[in-house]
């Protein structure tokens, strides 16, 4: 049979192909901005040393912000999550099939962008991201691993976890800026990114558990719908080894109000709390420390950033980066 297409019934436009493919991370959208700003002012603070140009650092962030959209699908899809602060997530609405094929197709195109942002420096970006890539998928992978499994890592498998995790991640972020700097490159100091990296996951955790004013924006206590070991659920058992109550409550997640205010109960009794409050105030002794060893200066930006997190610890209001 000889079939005949005109030009127009070959094509599917561009835009009507991005919409389609768009549609899982532009749902998950609807249910605002993830609490990963304090992330993105940690990475802004940054550009205080760099001084990247307004215009590359836009697009830059830009990318970055469409790389956190596409894994809040992934994550959705991988810790099983059920609501998205208060809306179906993704992958419930579309399907698990489409919203991995929505992650991979916008990952691809924010690569394509990055790369040609990069200039001269393509094959160094690629190979950056690739190295990122293997770390964060190793982090979330162990992260699973013990979830699965239901058994407690230490804290030294969790530091493995928040350094392929959340430092990597900023690493790469800042030599993403530094791609772009009007003065020297600067090589940042490892110590100081580790730091920071930690910091910010464990601040996630705590308030996650412990801030009436995130379970207003989020579900109540998500991370133990999850069934995740977060830094103050890792003191807890491992504090109290004999005590089994929190391991088996994780065991039957998801869990309700009543039994996660339980948890809590218990976490608090056990100095999980605390115990937390003091790591991270210890983070941010340390992160002051190692930028007066850079010799760089003060940073305003991110002394603001580490002191609105505090202020807002000690009066329990939620601080999600925002000004």
């Amino acid at each position: 049979m000889n079939h005949k297409f005109s030009q127009t019934s070959l094509k599917m436009t561009a835009n009507n192909e991005e919409e389609i493919l768009a549609r899982p991370i532009l749902h998950s959208l609807q249910a605002g901005s993830e609490n990963r700003n304090i992330s993105k002012q940690f990475v802004r603070s940054f550009n205080f040393w760099i001084r990247c140009p307004k215009d590359a650092r836009k697009t830059f962030i830009e990318i970055g912000d469409g790389f956190q959209e596409l894994f809040v699908v992934s994550d959705d899809i991988l810790d099983e999550t059920i609501l998205r602060r208060g809306i179906p997530a993704a992958h419930l609405v579309y399907g698990i099939a489409l919203s991995v094929q929505a992650t991979i197709h916008r990952g691809i195109l924010l690569l394509q962008n990055l790369l040609c942002c990069a200039g001269d420096s393509k094959d160094d970006t690629l190979d950056d991201l690739i190295k990122l890539g293997i770390k964060f998928c190793t982090g979330q992978g162990l992260e699973i691993y013990y979830r699965n499994t239901e058994k407690c890592p230490t804290f030294d498998d969790f530091r493995v976890i928040m350094h392929n995790k959340s430092t990597e991640t900023l690493i790469w972020a800042v030599q993403i800026l530094n791609l772009c700097a009007k003065n020297e490159k600067i090589d940042f100091s490892a110590d100081l990114c580790e730091k920071i990296g930690q910091f910010q996951q464990i601040y996630d955790d705590y308030i996650n558990l412990h801030n009436p004013k995130y379970a207003a924006v989020r579900v109540f206590c998500d991370d133990l719908d999850e069934g995740k070991f977060s830094y103050p659920i890792i003191h807890g058992v491992q504090s109290h080894p004999d005590d089994h109550r929190l391991l088996d409550m994780l065991k039957k997640r998801p869990l309700d109000v009543e039994s996660k205010k339980l948890f809590v109960d218990i976490l608090e009794s056990f100095g999980s709390f605390e115990h937390t409050r003091k790591v991270l105030k210890e983070l941010k002794d340390g992160i002051f420390d190692d930028v007066d060893k850079m010799n760089m200066g003060k940073n305003p930006y991110l002394e603001r950033v580490l002191q609105n997190v505090f202020g807002n610890l000690e009066t329990e209001i939620y601080y999600d980066g925002c000004d």
